[in-house]
């Protein structure tokens, strides 16, 4: 009998053992999500309208705005119907999906030699131009921030330099003396390359570029279709010093069919699309836009093809004007530009403008 009891007090210990580690467990790996979601779990209760005003913190450089048009925007995001939300589900996972490839190119040696098996139609390369379409009658010029090496025969005039601050262009004609000191006037053929080093690579300063020159009626502009290191690997000639031109007057014939207005935004005449992270879309945006990561639109540092860009833009209606934005526009010129490059009606258009706009309208309504 006692042996008996001591076998049941035996098992009662070893059982009590397991669930405490069981217990432990839980209890780590419920720590560790909490952890990846930033400290998100709360034993005093879980709000997920306060969540969403906690994702944007300075750290993701969300826009900080008052709390009171944000917090309709959210309402009426998440309040979409079921078909909307298949579509941002996906929206996610090619998020995901190309944050990884664009990490794994930032880490790359040589991401020149990496294949990306892109083709381009006849269309695509009037405005972004093969390597092998360079030829000695174009100005190239390299808007890197820092870059050391150069295509051989380059114009350097860093991106920033066009900008009062981030997203706030210069005066026309302090554009226009820019470029004509640079050796470049509007009747040029300019095919503009460079990366955001700090960004991780990738072709959003040239498009950024690129937008302001088309805004300055400039017609005989391209983006390169790739980097310096893709122009050395092709066998080409690079090299540490930029080229000097003779200076040149640029005479500018501003349009404003690339950029949008604020009254143009609440329209509603156009497709409003979010090309901000899905973490900075989910903080709060413009009632009724779409998320469309620029990301999406990358296969590493690169443009994707025309087939690929119909999956990323297929919600979208070819017949309605497109504006896109980010929180400066930086980024979001490159999701502009490969609308373009699809033959959309595409503006740009940033986010600071529309919270600025929203903030002086809620304090006039006080």
């Amino acid at each position: 009998m006692n042996l008996l009891k001591s076998k049941l007090m035996l098992i009662c210990i070893i059982c009590g053992g397991l669930l405490a580690v069981m217990a432990l467990s839980q209890s780590a790996y419920a720590g560790a999500e909490c952890a990846s979601l930033g400290g998100a779990c709360d034993d005093g209760g879980w709000s997920g309208a306060a969540k969403l005003d906690e994702i944007g913190e300075p750290t993701t450089n969300q826009v900080q705005t008052s709390a009171k048009w944000p917090a309709k925007s959210r309402e009426l995001r998440w309040n979409m119907s079921a078909s909307t939300e298949t579509a941002e589900t996906t929206d996610v996972k090619t998020a995901e999906d190309n944050t990884t490839d664009n990490a794994r190119n930032a880490r790359s040696e040589n991401p020149a030699q990496e294949p990306l098996n892109i083709t381009r139609s006849d269309e695509a390369k009037t405005i972004l131009a093969p390597l092998e379409d360079v030829t000695d009658s174009d100005i190239l010029l390299d808007v890197s921030e820092n870059s050391s090496t150069h295509i051989a025969g380059s114009v350097v005039i860093p991106y920033m330099e066009f900008d009062v601050q981030a997203g706030v262009l210069k005066s026309l004609p302090e554009i226009s003396q820019i470029l004509g000191d640079a050796g470049i006037s509007r009747e040029d053929s300019v095919v503009i390359y460079g990366e955001c080093l700090p960004c991780g690579g990738g072709p959003s300063v040239a498009t950024y570029v690129y937008w302001m020159m088309k805004g300055l009626g400039h017609e005989r502009v391209r983006v390169l279709d790739g980097t310096a290191e893709d122009w050395a690997a092709s066998g080409r000639a690079t090299t540490k010093d930029a080229k000097t031109l003779p200076g040149k007057i640029y005479t500018p014939a501003e349009t404003a069919n690339y950029t949008a207005t604020y009254d143009f935004v609440k329209s509603e005449q156009a497709q409003i699309v979010d090309a901000r992270t899905l973490q900075e879309f989910g903080s709060g945006s413009i009632p009724g836009s779409i998320s469309i990561p620029y990301t999406s639109v990358l296969s590493g540092k690169k443009i994707k093809g025309e087939d690929q860009l119909n999956k990323v833009f297929m919600m979208l209606d070819k017949e309605k004007p497109v504006v896109v934005f980010t929180n400066t526009g930086m980024k979001a010129s490159v999701a502009w530009f490969a609308l373009k490059m699809k033959g959309y009606d595409a503006r740009l258009y940033n986010y600071r403008d529309w919270a600025t706009n929203q903030d002086l309208k809620d304090d006039a309504a006080d």
